[in-house]
């Protein structure tokens, strides 16, 4: 029996299909040399000490009433915003379509049923989309900013329909008056010593609007009276050295009509809070509380009741909680069995209920004390999928 050569159709073919398979391989080899959208870490980075709420780590708990809260959590695999109507027993899946392969997501509450949303942009993405809600997530008005978004906290504030401000990565502050469509740069005086470098834009009030950053060499803010037309640097008491890495938090309104902030110094090995009232018409504040080095995350229910919470950078360490009744004069230190690297976000409730975000792996837990920390008590996140939110306007 004689061996047959290759058949005529297969000299036809042959060298095309491999040809073919050459092309499908350098294809596949591109694809795969693009940079990849990220997931959501498998575990929480420690980031350095911070005001407020967290740089470089996006999951967040905000809770404007004692049933109403939004999260965003690590989830399917991109991060996610949640929502709940009846205390966190059940969170519903609002986050609005549009930009789901991202660099994550930054969140401003601004109420129980406000907020906006920006996807941080992420590589080849240049521009960060966003969008706003009024309804509790379920209807989204988006829009495109003019470059990427600062990662904050609260890098953007929704005064209304239309007027809206946004802090950039490079610390430029813009503001739109027609919903987002177009956007101006917003002239922010420099400060008479130090520097600070813009993250965040939040109202207290219709009128009174404040910008805050990351500053060195001074704690300081610019505040505006008449609802963003104009602006002015404030600095804050106190006197800092001039290499000294100062936070300064997003203001918020108390009772009598003024604003209070903190502000966190990191050093080497240790970081110190301080707490700025404003209450009386002036900025006042008591001595700094000394802190070990770490993740610090900051709440106040009032300019009198607060709370931080310190990750200590140690592996196997508890997160420590400081509380205090009297507006950082005195502070009471209570250990936690929150595990140090796992906890993500913190907000109070009441005076002496405080809730807390911790994320093991993609398990998302939520502490909550009701006295003050003596006592503490977990809960899985159970979260489910509800109708997709509709969006209006552009989507990314």
């Amino acid at each position: 029996m004689t061996a047959r050569g290759a058949s005529p159709r297969w000299r036809t073919w042959g060298p095309l299909l491999a040809l073919a398979a050459i092309a499908l391989f350098a294809v596949a080899f591109g694809i795969t040399e693009l940079p990849l959208a990220p997931v959501a870490p498998t575990s929480s980075p420690i980031p350095d000490t911070t005001a407020g709420r967290l740089v470089r780590q996006i999951e967040m708990v905000n809770y404007p009433t004692s049933q109403v809260g939004w999260a965003v959590v690590p989830f399917r695999p991109y991060w996610r915003l949640v929502h709940t109507i009846d205390g966190g027993r059940r969170w519903l899946d609002v986050t609005p379509p549009g930009s789901a392969s991202n660099g994550g997501i930054a969140v401003t509450v601004m109420g129980s049923s406000t907020a906006a949303v920006v996807f941080l942009a992420f590589q080849y993405i240049r521009n960060s989309t966003f969008a706003i809600t009024s309804d509790g997530g379920a209807d989204w008005t988006a829009g495109v900013l003019p470059n990427a978004v600062s990662a904050g906290p609260d890098p953007i504030f929704a005064l209304n329909s239309r007027h809206v401000w946004a802090v950039l990565g490079n610390g430029t502050v813009i503001a739109s008056s027609n919903g987002g469509q177009r956007w101006a740069p917003v002239a922010l005086p420099t400060m008479t010593s130090g520097s600070c470098s813009p993250t965040s834009v939040w109202f207290t009030s219709p009128s009174s609007g404040w910008v805050t950053g990351k500053c060195e060499g001074v704690a300081a803010l610019w505040h505006s009276a008449d609802a963003g037309s104009s602006w002015q640097a404030v600095v804050l008491p106190g006197s800092y050295a001039s290499s000294a890495k100062v936070s300064v938090a997003p203001p918020q309104a108390t009772a009598s009509g003024g604003a209070l902030t903190t502000a966190a110094t990191s050093g080497h090995g240790t970081a110190s809070l301080r707490v700025f009232d404003n209450s009386s018409g002036s900025w006042v504040s008591p001595p700094a509380v000394a802190l070990p080095a770490g993740r610090v995350l900051v709440s106040f229910e009032d300019p009198s009741h607060g709370w931080v919470l310190d990750a200590p950078r140690a592996k196997g360490a508890l997160a420590l909680a400081y509380y205090t009744s009297n507006g950082g004069i005195n502070w009471s230190l209570r250990t936690t069995p929150i595990g140090a690297g796992e906890v993500t976000g913190l907000d109070l409730i009441s005076p002496e209920s405080v809730v807390a975000l911790a994320q093991a792996g993609r398990e998302k837990d939520l502490w909550s004390s009701a006295d003050a920390g003596i006592h503490w008590k977990t809960a899985k996140m159970a979260i489910f999928n509800g109708p997709v939110p509709r969006v209006n306007g552009i989507v990314g």
